[in-house]
């Protein structure tokens, strides 16, 4: 069951801040959250989603430097509790105690959302609040490229145009590659490809792609028709990331088992974000070297939430960021 409900307001504690949240991104783990569908490891019910979010800083806590009242931010999911082992070395993604805003916190659906200071960034004045929940997303896919070490001059396919995707495309090619090329199964997905700066735009349902001639792929999609795709389009030698997650009890079993080995093939899983990248994409947003604003494609008020998991569900016409904003009452 979702409604709309009124809580108690967060206090906010040493080291804190509450957040007045302006607009929260409509991502498929929300309707997973939804239906029950995800592990209870990593939900708390009752839940209020929103991971992907923006907005700006309405009470600032003790001890907490470099933010105010008023300041525009978006602020990490992820919590990484920052002593144990994974995260010392880094990968605050595998952080061994779980913690996370709109799984196990109040999330950026909510008006206002309590968070630790250290996981807060600031939004540049000239980034939409709407653009600004692709920040999270964006962190997926650029820790995603920094481990497939993309270098100027390699041709790079993805696979699936949702928002993993069209930010793959966006962000790929600043890399300078020699050319990106999406695939895809409905002509919308591969019509915002082209519009967001992909070489090619292929249709994999009217018939077999060229093979074998990329450098890297990285599949989006979380399908495993699309994870076997991956591993044929990419030539000899190439590197395949996996970013989409097909769902529990899921197999690869159309995939032969031989060869990643005989092809030489480097298969790279790739989950969620580290601090490291999401400072990353700040910095990118900051210095005007990326533009996400085009991957918003719909925007609905919070209240017409229903609407927008309909069309996260239907995905009619194109699609790739859906996004609920908090309407600020009139006067």
């Amino acid at each position: 069951m979702v409604a709309l409900r009124e809580v108690d307001a967060p206090v906010c504690g040493p080291g804190e801040v509450v957040v007045r949240s302006r607009a929260a991104g409509v991502c498929r783990t929300d309707l997973e959250v939804l239906h029950g569908l995800l592990d209870r490891r990593w939900v708390r019910y009752p839940c209020v989603p929103g991971h992907e979010w923006s907005g700006e800083i309405a009470e600032v806590g003790e001890g907490v430097d470099g933010l105010s009242a008023g300041n525009r931010v978006v602020c990490e999911g992820m919590i990484p509790c920052g002593h144990c082992a994974r995260c010392l070395v880094g990968e605050t993604n595998l952080c061994e105690n779980y913690d996370q805003l709109g799984f196990t916190r109040v999330g950026g659906y909510g008006e206002l959302v309590l968070a630790p200071a250290r996981v807060v960034h600031r939004l540049p004045e000239h980034v939409s609040f709407a653009a600004g929940v692709l920040v999270e997303p964006a962190s997926v896919v650029w820790r995603a490229l920094e481990r497939a070490r993309l270098a100027e001059g390699e041709a790079v396919g993805v696979v699936g145009v949702g928002t993993l995707g069209s930010l793959a495309i966006v962000l790929a090619r600043l890399a300078g590659p020699a050319r990106v090329v999406a695939y895809g199964i409905r002509e919308e997905e591969l019509e915002l490809a082209r519009r967001l700066g992909a070489d090619e735009a292929v249709d994999v349902s009217a018939g077999d792609p060229r093979l074998g001639e990329l450098d890297l792929v990285l599949e989006t999609a979380g399908a495993v028709p699309a994870v076997e795709l991956a591993t044929r389009l990419v030539r000899e030698g190439g590197r395949v990331v996996l970013l989409g997650i097909a769902g529990e009890g899921k197999t690869l079993a159309p995939l032969p088992a031989d060869r990643i080995a005989l092809r030489d093939l480097e298969l790279i899983g790739s989950v969620g974000y580290t601090s490291a990248a999401w400072a990353s994409v700040v910095a990118l947003l900051a210095e005007r070297r990326v533009d996400l604003s085009p991957i918003v494609t719909h925007r609905f008020p919070l209240e017409d939430f229903q609407r927008a998991f309909d069309l996260m569900e239907n995905r009619e016409g194109i699609v790739a960021k859906i996004v609920l904003e908090h309407v600020p009452p009139p006067g």
